[in-house]
């Protein structure tokens, strides 16, 4: 039905893309008026201020197509150019349209969204390291580019050691690239917590926040509305687990490093829906990994019946969530 074009055809596989992001959005102009008084975003210091004082609506609903957009551009661009799945897959940007909108029911732009076009280029950058023989330049971007994520979305700080696995699962230890990758990471809050001090003679307020943020793990919270596109997620990311460690994690030696190091984001992602009290932070945190895992997995079914069948339970539990926030169920 959808995954054979997804995973063979390049033009329909974009009109597909394009109408699932333009349909969806065109929907979210009649989602039922959520109270988001209570939302505080000040912890994300850079989105707060660009975003978190007030923009109309319409302005709200044209920066999150675009954000999504980038969003599932880069998630496939990451997947197809550092070989971590088929060359002519698309399903990865799919589900990261998937996800994206089932998170996006408020009036409000999402804070992890904007991040993630921060986090992917990070990736980009410690997967390109791959066999270069000088690569210092690659691992300042990469720690620039995560340092800066975490403005955006503060959680993303959970993530940063995931930067150092990525180095040890794709090179041998060297003193200067950690130094470097390091470097890069703090960049950001250096330059933060220097005009800070120079404008308020406050330079550690950011590590409060940051303490703040991350200091209480609670009990995540589940909606029976995202019951079905959690447990077919779950499931599905189950699956693909077993399939990977049972036939391996691919034919190249890149492509099962690339792997490892979206197991080891998927890990450290989970952690951060501990930290959110929404009741759309199940999956989002795992945006990124499980777009391109479940994507990779769905193109290597030979099965095209059953991997169609699960994309359409996909879709039917994001309609669920759909139909909620429309008012209709």
């Amino acid at each position: 039905m959808i995954v054979r074009p997804l995973k063979n055809n390049i033009q329909l596989s974009i009109i597909i893309l394009l109408l699932l992001c333009f349909g969806t959005w065109g929907c979210s102009f009649m989602f039922e008026n959520q109270d988001n008084s209570l939302i505080n975003y000040k912890e994300h210091i850079l989105y707060y201020l660009f975003f978190g004082k007030g923009l109309s609506i319409l302005s709200n609903h044209l920066i999150t197509l675009l954000v999504i957009l980038l969003g599932a551009f880069f998630v496939n661009f990451l997947a197809i150019e550092q070989e971590v799945t088929s060359k002519t897959n698309y399903l990865p940007a799919f589900f990261y349209i998937l996800f994206a909108f089932s998170a996006s029911t408020k009036s409000t732009i999402e804070p992890l969204l904007v991040a993630n076009i921060f986090i992917l280029p990070a990736l980009y950058f410690l997967m390109q390291s791959y066999r270069q023989d000088s690569a210092l330049s690659a691992f300042f971007k990469a720690g620039l580019f995560m340092g800066l994520s975490s403005f955006f979305c503060i959680h993303y700080i959970i993530v940063f050691p995931l930067s150092f696995f990525a180095l040890i699962i794709l090179r041998p230890f060297n003193w200067r690239e950690w130094s470097i990758l390091l470097i890069g990471l703090i960049t950001p809050l250096y330059i933060y917590a220097s005009l800070s001090y120079l404008n308020t003679n406050q330079a550690f307020t950011v590590f409060n926040m940051m303490k703040e943020a991350t200091s209480t793990m609670q009990k995540p919270i589940i909606s029976e509305y995202y019951l079905t596109l959690i447990i077919v997620s779950c499931l599905t990311m189950g699956f693909g687990l077993i399939h990977y460690f049972g036939k391996g994690f691919g034919g190249k030696v890149k492509t099962q490093k690339t792997k490892y190091i979206l197991l080891w984001m998927f890990a450290f992602c989970l952690l951060m829906g501990f930290f959110e009290q929404l009741s759309d932070m199940i999956l989002l945190p795992c945006i990124i990994p499980m777009s391109i895992l479940i994507g990779d997995y769905l193109s290597e079914i030979k099965q095209i019946k059953i991997a169609n069948t699960l994309l359409f339970l996909f879709l039917a539990g994001f309609s669920i969530i759909y139909f909620h926030a429309l008012g209709i169920i």
